[in-house]
């Protein structure tokens, strides 16, 4: 005989007060069944995720219709949610937002990535993608498929569409096929992907990609940020952008290497006319150089030398940017999704 499949999993904590909130609030499970200072029964998909009291389990009960044998056990334990490349970068975000710290942020060797934390009795708690143990995932794929860049900057086009052509994806950009630019309204990179992605795939009625990239520097609070095309202007003069970001930060004085940390954070997001959204983040983080160097690339690339990099993204051959950058990154991870 072969088991079919697990149906429970259980995890043990002697203060049920405490952990429920955690089970239920942030990781957002239905508690079905509470017993005080006991148990506590939650909904997790086709499975059951059981939290015991050891010192109440472990002690067998009165024998009799419906109750169960002792079968507790002591010491913290171990339970792996499961979630899609996709969603692990939503996971982490939501999870620090809640004040959980993230233990580790692992990559396998074999494809897969895990994030692990510590619930508040101190139990293991990881989420993984299933391709970890080769198991299956909803099937979608990009590849051989005509895709819309829900964009109008054509270095982007161009670099996206480097990225992809050795999958057989077609590109066309949104301008070609007159689509107009939606208002970037949202207040995250991941936001305005997903709007862009999704007004796009539904204009053209095609599967449609979409990036939302910034320049984030430290010594600026972060800024530009999200704000990064606008502050080129309606004109798009990143010359311009440079320099502002220049001036602001000899203001506050950050002339040191220390004090010019930066980063680039590239969201994409890829919709199908269906309406199915799926995102992915890439981040790299570097030191700002004054005055711009090189004349490859596109936007604040002349001014970012990436961490372990002596020339600028603008000086980089395309290939070795590629290698490193932000929106390789997130890129990356769309590719062990979708092709």
């Amino acid at each position: 005989m072969k088991a079919e499949g697990i149906l429970e999993t259980v995890i043990y904590a002697e203060n049920l007060g405490r952990i429920r909130p955690f089970y239920e609030d942030v990781l957002g499970l239905e508690c079905f069944q509470a017993t005080v200072d006991r148990q506590l029964f939650f909904y997790c998909g086709d499975q059951v995720l059981l939290i015991f009291n050891p010192a109440k389990t472990s002690v067998a009960r009165a024998p009799g219709p419906g109750v169960p044998p002792a079968h507790g056990a002591l010491g913290a334990g171990h339970v792996c949610f499961r979630a899609e490349a996709r969603e692990l970068d939503r996971w982490r975000s939501h999870l620090e937002q809640a004040g959980i710290a993230i233990e580790a942020d692992f990559e396998w060797p074999g494809g897969g990535r895990s994030l692990y934390v510590r619930d508040p009795a101190g139990n293991s708690v990881e989420f993984a993608e299933p391709r970890i143990w080769n198991l299956p995932r909803k099937e979608r794929t990009l590849r051989g498929e005509k895709l819309v860049v829900a964009s109008h900057n054509r270095g982007k086009l161009k670099e996206i569409d480097d990225l992809l052509k050795p999958f057989g994806v077609e590109t066309v950009m949104a301008s070609d096929l007159g689509l107009p630019e939606p208002e970037e309204t949202e207040t995250t990179f991941e936001g305005n992907a997903r709007l862009k992605s999704e007004h796009a795939a539904k204009a053209a009625g095609l599967a449609a990609i979409s990036d939302d990239s910034g320049l984030c520097v430290d010594s600026l609070h972060g800024d530009p940020g999200v704000y990064s095309a606008r502050w080129a202007g309606p004109s798009k003069d990143f010359a311009l952008a440079m320099r502002n970001i220049e001036e602001k930060l000899q203001a506050v004085g950050a002339t040191t290497p220390e004090t010019r940390k930066a980063h680039f954070i590239s969201a994409l997001a890829v919709t199908w006319p269906d309406g199915e959204t799926r995102c992915y983040e890439g981040r790299v983080d570097g030191t700002l150089a004054w005055p711009p160097r090189g004349t490859r690339g596109f936007g604040y690339d002349p001014m970012f030398v990436p961490e372990g990099a002596d020339l600028t993204f603008g000086e980089m051959e395309p290939s070795a940017k590629h290698a490193v950058s932000h929106r390789a990154r997130a890129f990356k991870r769309l590719v062990d999704d979708l092709f």
